[in-house]
């Protein structure tokens, strides 16, 4: 009678933690930890049914509190109503609840394995932790994330077409009803590209935050995507393209710069495993490459430098890993150039010349630049007409020894250069060695200089003997260097091969 009585209580306990009216977050903590609490203390007998099913109560109220996010989505620019602000105190709370409830859902799977069936609510709240970059996921939450995910993913995949059926229940279920209102005038029922789109109703704005549900309400939603598609191979992006594209592309054209960045990550993802004939066959290869480009203009001082840098970085990137996806076969080398031309010219040059001034931006774009120029290998001496001179500038500015790092990224794109167009570097000497020397020269004047400095030194150093080897055969390079030699006693080491 007593077990009886006890298995009766786990019932009652369980029902008042979950159907008690609150909205406090504190009143959830505290049931959270008084339930887990309970579970320690007590003997439960789980061959009984009812506890079976207040046990899966318990966990999918759980999974319902430690999802929400809404208290981290952004505010709707023009939202009627007082706008709420969560404060750092509410966040560590919130933070605080989360951890206490996936040790709960846990401790529950521990006790019950697989008596339990793992649902798809269950999959998508483990996987909204799983990025260390969201306020709402803590160290110990995204450690207790990952593995339990690991433990269920390992469960799910043993079952004939377990995972392919959690993946498109997440897609159908969890992600495209939050994007409903979200849709591309560019794109057929089946994501394929609209050969003659028709006028699609206007695009949701901003202002009303109902028409977009997942950066409004629910932000979780997009980590939750973006792990779906780390997980996905060539196969499952096939079966399930038409509910992949979609919120990619309207994550991808939100005006929010944080969200452009978000949107590059998961087309980057995407990319790693989207067989090339598909992307032909749908004609998405050329969707993402226009909506792509503009961003490449997304420069100071009309974009903040705060989200210039990180836009320009993972767009570059995603760019770059497109045109190689796209015209990744032989046949197709000179598109894949010619497209590769595109960014070049559109992106570091016109990126130069309107923001060459910050030093960030500089090295960022010289940093892109040297993966253009190792992506066109041996195609890539056209571009050295225009490329040395910003190289050759960056290494003779007054002030360049002030910032290493853009030296280093100046550097690593000319050694590239040397590496793939050797053929037309003597051609081109006088610009490199004047960039070179000028530098070294001005490192060899500092009285103390940085480990960083010295480092770039011994790399000119290098770059100044290549440079003058694949001379060696042209008579007049040689007297130029003896020229040099002779006006300054420090080149006979430097340029002596």
């Amino acid at each position: 009678m007593a077990k009886a009585t006890e298995d009766d209580q786990f019932v009652n306990v369980v029902k008042r933690f979950t159907e008690k009216q609150t909205t406090a977050t504190s009143q959830k903590h505290e049931s959270i930890l008084a339930a887990e609490e309970y579970l320690l203390g007590q003997r439960i007998d789980w061959t009984i049914q009812e506890n079976h099913a207040a046990a899966t109560k318990l966990r999918d109220w759980t999974v319902t509190v430690v999802s929400s996010t809404d208290a981290f989505a952004a505010e709707a620019p023009f939202a009627t109503g007082r706008k709420h602000v969560t404060s750092a105190k509410e966040i560590e709370r919130l933070c605080n609840m989360k951890v206490a409830g996936l040790r709960l859902i846990n401790h529950l799977s521990g006790l019950l394995g697989d008596r339990i069936p793992t649902s798809t609510d269950l999959v998508a709240c483990l996987a909204s932790s799983t990025n260390l970059q969201d306020p709402w996921t803590s160290q110990e939450a995204y450690d207790l994330a990952r593995s339990m995910l690991s433990t269920h993913l390992e469960n799910i995949r043993k079952k004939p077409k377990g995972f392919d059926a959690l993946v498109k229940d997440l897609l159908l279920n969890q992600i495209k009803p939050l994007f409903v209102k979200s849709k591309n005038p560019m794109l057929t029922g089946q994501a394929r590209k609209a050969i003659s789109p028709l006028p699609g109703p206007n695009v949701p704005s901003d202002f009303d935050s109902s028409n977009k549900p997942w950066k409004f309400q629910s932000p979780h939603i997009v980590t939750i995507f973006h792990w779906i598609l780390s997980q996905l191979d060539a196969a499952l992006v096939e079966a399930h393209w038409p509910l992949i594209i979609p919120p990619l592309l309207t994550i991808l054209d939100d005006v929010s710069v944080t969200y452009k960045v978000k949107g590059c990550e998961l087309l980057s993802l995407l990319l790693d495993v989207v067989p090339l004939s598909l992307l032909e066959r749908s004609g998405l290869g050329e969707i993402f490459d226009t909506t792509l480009m503009p961003y490449l203009m997304y420069l100071p001082s009309l974009t903040p430098e705060e989200d210039s840098i990180p836009l320009l970085d993972a767009t570059y990137s995603t760019l770059i890993k497109l045109t190689c996806a796209r015209y990744g076969t032989p046949e197709k080398k000179t598109s894949m150039i010619k497209s590769l031309d595109a960014i070049f010219r559109y992106g570091i040059l016109r990126g130069h010349a309107h923001a060459g001034e910050n030093v960030r931006i500089a090295s960022l774009l010289m940093k892109k630049a040297t993966d253009l120029v190792s992506a066109m290998g041996i195609y890539s001496v056209k571009h050295l007409k225009d490329l040395l001179p910003l190289i050759s500038a960056t290494l003779t500015a007054p002030f360049a020894t002030a910032c290493p790092p853009l030296l280093e990224a100046a550097l690593q794109t000319l050694g590239l250069i040397v590496l793939n167009g050797w053929p037309r570097i003597s051609f081109h000497r006088g610009e490199i060695l004047e960039g070179l020397l000028i530098c070294w020269c001005r490192i060899d004047d500092e009285e103390e200089p940085s480990p960083e400095l010295r480092t770039i030194k011994e790399r000119i150093e290098g770059l100044a003997r290549a440079a003058v080897l694949i001379s060696k055969d042209d008579e007049k390079a040689k007297q130029e260097i003896e020229e040099l030699c002779n006006n300054d006693p420090r080149f006979q080491a430097l340029l002596k091969v």
